[in-house]
């Protein structure tokens, strides 16, 4: 990171500049000019992403779940729709307020503290199959790179330090604060002690007796939150990042504060090219889901009454940046829509082995085909849109469900490639989102388990084509009780005439 040691404030008004580069295609809202704009990346062979990543000094909660949720589904997409390199990096902010009054207060050191929390963040985030950053950076194991950076900043007379020993970034000396969110003009009631403006934020904070603390020129101390993330950010990518993300909580001041000081710290006017930020998680008639309110549900909670899939469903159901309420209804129509997916790949299957038979208009399918993919380009383009996607892929299945079932049947063996065409579409958009809706094994020995229930369709089949022909209603019901409590365990058997199938 190459600074003047001359470095000057070099813009007036808040204004963001567009990059120059690769035109990606995609329009994404932007927090600055408050419209869509065009996502321009610096380089087409890579795309930089930083994520403001969780202090670890608690329990995550489904809130922050769903954040990282949104922001994974948006990393598929680039990376799997649009097929752009995309490199991920995330900070572990392991040292803070937060957590030294959590050590004190349960007496735990701090290490132990946030080494027992971090490490269940993780395990929460894989069993939610959010897909983990290529670069990991904690804040205790990158002390030097942060004090530089202050010590920049301190050079270019964009810093200073009080009377109290701690670091404050100058805002005064920086023209474009206010840029990322609309900030009142400060009250002068509400002067700090130690600063300049009330508005200063602290870089290096002057220790206290008793806590954590690493030597520095300014005295014994520990980086202040906003500065961590400018300079391990910096550290990986340097003066300029494509796309810079976390929860709308952290626009101001967290990011604010972040895009002044590596404005200062770079000479730049622009330090992030895109911001993006996910809406809260709130439940039903209720405010945001947050620790100070305790209200929250931890991630081991939520998994332990519905499935990480299902879970995904309902953050797609959502748009990113809106928020997401989410309540026992929201989950049942998410944990449906899945459910007729399922449903879906099974009739389409069945279709192709010749368990259903019927007409099907190629020149309707293929014109459904081509409108339904028109449609997820365009909601995928227009700001990551996964509501209208959802939607797109439930009409588009509705249709060939119709279809399928109806009573228009045929004895040729001819197949429609359409069929083939729509059910690939599916398959592929629903994984390129992050749902894996393939067979699932149900033991250590999957292929035992298939077999089996094989074994156990052709043995019900048999029972009820001799059931129909016998006219038994005994053995009819028999064979209803069977599906019944296949069903019950998750197993859905379906009859086609004369010959029954299965499917999880």
């Amino acid at each position: 990171m190459l600074m003047s040691k001359n470095c000057v404030s070099l813009v007036k008004h808040h204004k963001w500049i567009r990059p120059e580069g690769h035109d990606t295609g995609i329009k994404v809202f932007n927090c600055i000019t408050k419209n869509k704009e065009p996502l321009i990346v610096k380089n087409k062979n890579f795309v930089t992403w930083y994520t403001c990543g969780p202090t670890v000094y608690d329990s995550s909660h489904i809130g922050h779940a769903s954040c990282f949720m949104k922001l994974d589904i948006i990393q598929r997409i680039l990376k799997q729709y649009f097929n752009l390199n995309l490199v991920t990096v995330m900070n572990i902010t392991d040292v803070d307020d937060k957590i030294i009054n959590r050590s004190n207060a349960s007496k735990v050191p701090v290490q132990e503290l946030t080494q027992r929390y971090e490490k269940e963040f993780w395990k929460d985030i894989e069993e939610l199959d959010i897909s983990k950053p290529d670069v990991i950076l904690r804040v205790t194991e990158n002390i030097e790179i942060i004090k530089n950076c202050i010590e920049k900043l301190m050079k270019c007379k964009k810093a200073y330090q009080a009377e109290n020993g701690t670091i404050y970034f100058d805002v005064g000396a920086y023209s474009n604060y206010g840029k990322l969110q609309n900030i009142s003009s400060e009250n002068p009631e509400h002067e700090h002690e130690y600063k300049k403006s009330s508005m200063d934020f602290a870089l290096w904070k002057s220790a206290k007796s008793g806590e954590v603390y690493w030597e520095s020129p300014w005295g014994n101390g520990r980086p202040g939150w906003h500065i961590e993330c400018s300079a391990l950010a910096s550290h990986i990518f340097g003066p300029e990042i494509d796309i810079h993300a976390g929860g709308i909580d952290l626009r101001f001041p967290h990011h604010e504060n972040e895009e002044a000081q590596s404005c200062a710290l770079h000479c730049k006017t622009q330090w992030v090219n895109y911001w993006i930020h996910t809406g809260h998680l709130h439940l039903k008639d209720s405010e945001k889901m947050s620790k100070s309110l305790k209200n929250t549900m931890s991630v081991s909670s939520l998994l332990a009454n519905t499935t990480p899939q299902t879970f995904r469903m309902a953050c797609l159901m959502s748009h990113y940046r809106k928020h997401m309420e989410f309540s026992p209804e929201f989950m049942a129509t998410a944990s449906t829509n899945l459910q007729n997916y399922i449903n879906f790949i099974d009739t389409c299957k069945n279709y192709l082995n010749g368990l259903i038979t019927v007409d099907v208009d190629n020149n309707a399918m293929e014109q459904l085909v081509q409108d339904s993919a028109e449609i997820i380009y365009g909601a995928l383009t227009d700001d990551f849109n996964t509501p209208l996607v959802v939607k797109t892929l439930n009409k588009l299945v509705s249709a060939v469900n119709i279809t399928l079932h109806s009573s228009k049947t045929h004895s040729s063996v001819s197949k429609s490639v359409n069929v083939v065409v729509i059910l690939n579409l599916v398959l592929r958009t629903l994984n390129m989102l992050g749902l894996d809706l393939s067979y699932k094994k149900h033991s250590e020995s999957g292929s035992d388990f298939v077999e089996i229930m094989n074994i156990l369709n052709d043995f019900r089949q048999n029972v009820r084509q001799l059931g129909i022909s016998k006219k038994d209603q005994q053995l009819l019901e028999m064979c209803d009780t069977v599906r019944h409590n296949l069903k019950n365990s998750g197993i859905i058997l379906k009859d086609h005439g004369k010959v029954s199938s299965w499917s999880t």
